[in-house]
């Protein structure tokens, strides 16, 4: 999936041109005030000079799109897209919410179709589209919706094991912690948060298809990060720092879920490469009881 374009949607406009620079600024700051008659104006002189400028067709179109000038602003839309605009995307998108308020369900659909062929808006973002509303149950928006959903491969429920409020006890220590591991951001996210008493910290993890293996930053009030890399090995997480980072020794975490519901965290580091190992912690995790 392409990634989201949150600029073109809310106005951020980048321009190829140096030529109008100034004569740009005052454009784009008609838009970013949601000035949507000041926007037709601005960048309809723009497109006299510089007539293929396809953000200048872009910005023109939200302009009359906003101002309910429906056929202008899919003439103009559609010129964007014709002249390369970097986020066809955010181009379908609107099209998309034109097509409902004009009353073409059925432009509306096929629009969408395309969008989730196109990828980079979030599922999540168009199923809260006021314009799509009347689209809640329709089964092809359903799938259009889907098909946008991030973080819905398999990879990513890897570690949903570790999920849940946790009661946290290490081997040889009499003291105790809890930890709350929750999944956030659609499901992209796993979020944890460590309360020892005094020692608190939380780490982000998280799956990146693009290297397809999982990450975690964890960072601490005694100030010190920890950045690990891997993934799901025979049924386990495990995550080290070798070679993210400058350092003689190596973190590995092995997280294993047990068969009564519980979870092992074993905290190796390593002084010689890899060629032996040293435990820095070895915790259980049980579920909190109102879990169980």
């Amino acid at each position: 999936m392409k990634p989201f374009c949150a600029a073109a949607i809310f106005g951020l406009a980048v321009f190829a041109s140096p030529a109008y620079a100034q004569t740009d600024e005052e454009a784009s700051a008609k838009y970013a005030a949601q000035d949507w008659q000041g926007t037709v104006e601005a960048y309809s002189a723009l497109l006299e000079s510089d007539t293929d400028n396809a953000g200048y067709h872009y910005y023109l179109a939200r302009g009359q799109h906003e101002l309910g000038q429906y056929e202008e602003a899919e003439k103009s839309y559609q010129k964007a897209l014709d002249e390369g605009f970097a986020s066809p995307a955010s181009v379908q998108y609107h099209l998309a919410r034109l097509y409902m308020s004009a009353g073409k369900k059925k432009k509306a659909l096929a629009m969408l179709e395309t969008l989730a062929e196109t990828g980079g808006i979030p599922g999540g973002f168009v199923s809260n589209t006021t314009e799509f509303a009347p689209l809640a149950d329709d089964e092809k928006f359903l799938a259009v919706v889907a098909a946008l959903t991030p973080c819905t491969d398999p990879e990513y429920r890897h570690f949903d094991f570790w999920l849940g409020e946790w009661d946290v006890t290490s081997a040889g220590s009499s003291s105790s912690a809890t930890n709350n591991i929750s999944a956030e951001h659609g499901g992209c996210v796993v979020l944890e948060q460590y309360n020892a008493g005094g020692f608190t910290g939380m780490s982000i993890n998280f799956y990146d298809s693009n290297d397809s293996h999982w990450h975690q930053t964890w960072m601490s009030n005694a100030g010190a990060a920890l950045y690990l890399k891997g993934g799901l090995e025979d049924g386990s997480m495990v995550m080290s720092d070798k070679g993210l980072v400058e350092s003689d020794t190596i973190n590995r975490i092995t997280w294993t879920p047990n068969e009564d519901g519980s979870v092992r965290q074993h905290w190796e580091t390593s002084t010689d490469d890899g060629e032996s190992w040293t435990t820095a912690f070895d915790g259980l995790y049980t579920k909190k009881a109102e879990e169980r």
